[in-house]
């Protein structure tokens, strides 16, 4: 930022409802090798926080996408086992237009409700689980939306359609490849009143993600 009169800093905490996209460094985006989908934790004039499948190394650069705040772009300031923090390398002018779209969309939080049951696709509370193959393969994941009957993943790796995948404890077959990530549809319906619950990855497995994460800073 340069230098000249001090500006206002503001941020907003638990957003659960704000889905984007991050390209990791500055090469041409390719799914599941630099273009990944995330969920947006904290938003503030000079950083965020997401939750996302793939963390990338302390001081990279970091481009993320989100309709309700536009494209930030930053180096990693902080790893968390679940995902990471950003720095936003920004001008005066585009951290004045920043704090403008935060301000408008805390204030929309306040005036819009929403009923997550009703919706035929639902975001889940804790959107970070696994995902599996059959030969015992399995890497972290990030689910961007489910339904009773598929889901929309993202994660390192771009499978071919009609692979078999677990996603948490679900299997299906993928269906569908997106920019960000794929489709897989379950082989039965599941029940609206515990799918969420399947899809959250293992105890055991998120202890050794847990541990591994630690060891590694």
């Amino acid at each position: 930022m340069s230098e000249g009169l001090e500006r206002p800093t503001i941020a907003l905490h638990g957003i659960a409802s704000v889905a984007g996209r991050y390209v990791i460094g500055d090469q041409a985006m390719h799914p599941g090798i630099n273009l990944f989908a995330c969920r947006l934790r904290m938003i503030g004039s000079d950083n965020l926080r997401v939750t996302a499948p793939v963390i990338p190394q302390m001081g990279e650069i970091v481009s993320a996408s989100f309709t309700s705040f536009g494209t930030l772009t930053g180096t990693v300031t902080r790893q968390y086992d679940d995902g990471f923090e950003m720095g936003f390398v920004q001008s005066d002018a585009e951290r004045d237009a920043l704090n403008a779209r935060i301000t408008s969309f805390s204030e929309k939080l306040w005036t819009t409700t929403s009923d997550r049951r009703s919706a035929e696709r639902v975001m889940p509370s804790n959107p970070r689980t696994v995902i599996a193959r059959p030969d015992n393969w399995s890497q972290p994941c990030l689910i961007v939306d489910y339904s009773i009957s598929g889901a929309a993943v993202s994660a390192a790796f771009q499978p071919a359609v009609g692979e078999i995948v677990t996603v948490g404890r679900v299997t299906g077959e993928v269906v569908r490849l997106f920019d960000f990530g794929f489709g897989v549809r379950f082989f039965e319906p599941q029940s609206a009143d515990h799918l969420e619950s399947l899809l959250e990855a293992p105890d055991e497995w998120r202890d050794v993600m847990r541990r591994t994460f630690r060891a590694a800073q």
